[in-house]
């Protein structure tokens, strides 16, 4: 499962933690940021994950 450390964007309200996910993927480099930033898992960062992906 390609899990990782966790990261997300300035201006999502969601964190990623799969790097086969689009949405976490798609994150300009201005806005990366490290760690969960306190927010929940993205949705399909979630059913990746459950999956094994």
């Amino acid at each position: 499962m390609p899990k990782t450390a966790p990261w997300n964007s300035r201006k999502q309200t969601i964190h990623h933690n799969n790097t086969n996910c689009n949405t976490g993927n798609n994150i300009e480099k201005e806005n990366y940021q490290t760690g969960t930033g306190g927010k929940p898992l993205c949705n399909e960062c979630s059913k990746l994950n459950a999956v094994g992906k």
